[in-house]
């Protein structure tokens, strides 16, 4: 429910705060008085696209602010999907800069133009003469159906079972699509894979290899220098037989005098020159010049250079880690073909319980179909349309679509004896109108509606059938809020709150003003709807009859 509006610096309007209750509320006034400022306000709170052209003369900025009760329409999840601040009461402003800019705020969180638009189609409904189009459109004929005939769980379903189908088979579409790539390069991958593991390569072994090669090529020399090391170990003067010498006069020394570790430190010395003597000699000894292993090593660092070489790796590490990727990858190209059954077997599962589901929505539809176009006939008959003869007909898509299997088509006959034929090419724009209505009336039956604005919506109708169209909204506006722009007396008087648009003269400009009507006043008012110049006794007479006001 809007409970309030506050409009500052907008077109004609400097700034004013107007209430709203629940139930009918009217909106009348004389032509050009600037009811349309209204419907352009409450645009924008819907997300309409501002025009700095309508920021009142000599401001910089129009502010257009809206207070709602939202408790009702279960938004909160809404809300917090888009990081707002949820609110029972909640406040949707949208301010325009002379520089054509605009900001939108719900609940002071700022908010795209896109998220207003999002949120504010829960809240607010604006119904236009404009708005009656819709009801030529496919799709919003389907949707009305569905409202109508409460096809909600079925259809959020059928759009699950959908949307999952369709995942699946962009899955399955890629699965293929890898596969096909894969299978082009399995003969690549499989002659590589070959030739890395006839080469046996072992972690390191280039680097022991290069080693192994080193101590060939240069055995002779590394002998030599190992011998003469040895030689300088073990000859009579030599490294030992010093050290030996050395030992003894230490011991000499240790007996007269205390050394500390002096000796310890010579003993350990002596030990470990005889140890590296050893091991030098045993070096030399086991060092030999082997051509035929040269050669060998060789060729083995040759195939690892060339593997490098050809795969651009730098290592036998990267080679075998490349060894490893393509054999996963051969392993992958096995496991697609039974990930592609297995997918397709769920996409074949999947078809068949959305087409079970798909011909249970059928059938609510068509059922629903059916209890629509009669129920609508008896509300629209009475509207100068006594002929009316109305039906929703189906027709089948080629395959399911993201809707359903069958697309609705609104057909309509306005007089005898003449076939049905689509609503958007036999129906007048009055008869569009009333039929809208209607439909607006019907769905509001059955589900909860945001807050409804009808702007002159009752245009060319007059008499018996603009208080049947008076009748059909005052009873919706009994279970929500109906706001009605209007030009009729017959709907003015339904209303149980009347407010009045009206300008005034300045010197310098001029303004337009919005109030609620007293009782005495709304006699007044409908008598000037009822005529053409200063109401007359018996316009005020019937205008109190009208109203059931004494004055």
């Amino acid at each position: 429910m809007l409970k309030k509006l506050t409009i500052k610096n907008y077109i004609l309007i400097d700034s004013l705060t107007i209430e709203f209750n629940k139930g009918l509320s009217v909106i009348t006034g004389e032509t050009g008085a600037g009811k349309s400022i209204l419907v352009g306000a409450l645009s924008l709170l819907a997300g309409a696209k501002p025009d700095v052209k309508n920021i009142s003369a000599g401001a910089t900025k129009s502010v257009i602010e809206g207070t709602f009760d939202i408790s009702n329409l279960s938004l909160k999840e809404k809300f917090e999907e888009n990081d707002i601040d949820y609110d029972a009461e909640t406040i949707i402003r949208r301010e325009i800069n002379e520089n054509g800019k605009s900001r939108a705020f719900i609940n002071d969180t700022p908010v795209s133009v896109a998220i207003l638009k999002e949120i504010a189609k829960y809240i607010i409904e604006i119904h236009s003469q404009h708005q009656n189009l819709l009801l030529a459109d496919n799709t919003f004929q389907l949707d009305v159906i569905d409202m109508y005939s409460g096809n909600s769980n079925i259809l959020s379903e059928y759009k699950s079972l959908y949307n999952t189908l369709n995942q699946k088979e962009k899955e399955l579409k890629q699965l293929i699509s890898a596969q096909q790539q894969a299978k082009q390069e399995e003969e690549y991958l499989k002659y590589v894979f070959s030739q890395l593991s006839e080469a046996a390569l072992k972690e390191n072994e280039d680097t022991e290899l290069e080693e192994e090669q080193n101590q060939l090529t240069y055995a002779e020399e590394i002998k030599e220098s190992l011998y003469k090391s040895s030689s300088l170990f073990d000859e009579e003067n030599g490294v030992i037989s010093n050290l030996s010498t050395i030992l003894s006069e230490l011991r000499n020394v240790e007996k007269k005098i205390k050394t500390g570790d002096l000796l310890s430190r010579m003993e350990s010395l002596y030990i470990e020159a005889k140890d590296i003597a050893s091991e030098v000699y045993s070096r030399a000894e086991s060092t030999i010049y082997d051509p035929q292993r040269l050669s060998e090593v060789e060729e083995r660092l040759s195939l690892i250079y060339n593997l490098q070489k050809r795969y651009s790796k730098s290592d036998v590490a990267s080679l075998l880690q490349y060894k490893q990727e393509i054999e996963t990858k051969l392993h992958s190209v096995e496991g697609v073909e039974e990930d592609i059954a297995n997918l397709t077997q769920e996409i074949d599962t999947l078809k068949k319980e959305l087409s079970a589901v798909a011909n249970k929505l059928t059938n609510a539809r068509k059922s629903g179909g059916d209890t629509f176009s009669k129920t609508l006939t008896n509300m629209a008959q009475p509207l100068s349309l006594p002929n009316l003869n109305f039906k929703v007909e189906w027709e089948q898509e080629e395959e399911l679509t993201e809707n359903g299997a069958e697309r609705a088509l609104f057909t309509f006959s306005a007089n005898k004896n003449m076939p049905l034929t689509p609503l958007s090419k036999s129906a007048s724009g009055g008869e569009i109108s009333r039929l809208m209505l209607c439909v607006k009336a019907l769905v509001a039956d059955v589900r909860a509606m945001p807050i409804m604005l009808f702007d002159e919506v009752d245009s060319g109708i007059s008499g018996e059938t603009a208080g049947k169209v008076a009748t059909i909204m005052a009873q919706m506006a009994q279970e929500r809020q109906i706001i009605v722009i209007t030009h009729l007396p017959q709907v003015a008087a339904k209303g149980l709150w009347h407010y009045n648009i009206y300008k005034e003269d300045s010197e310098n400009k001029t303004v337009a003003y919005i109030k609620q009507l007293s009782d005495k006043e709304r006699v007044a008012e409908v008598a000037r709807m009822m005529s053409s110049d200063k109401p007359t006794d018996a316009a005020l007479n019937l205008a109190s009859e009208l109203l059931n006001i004494k004055i």
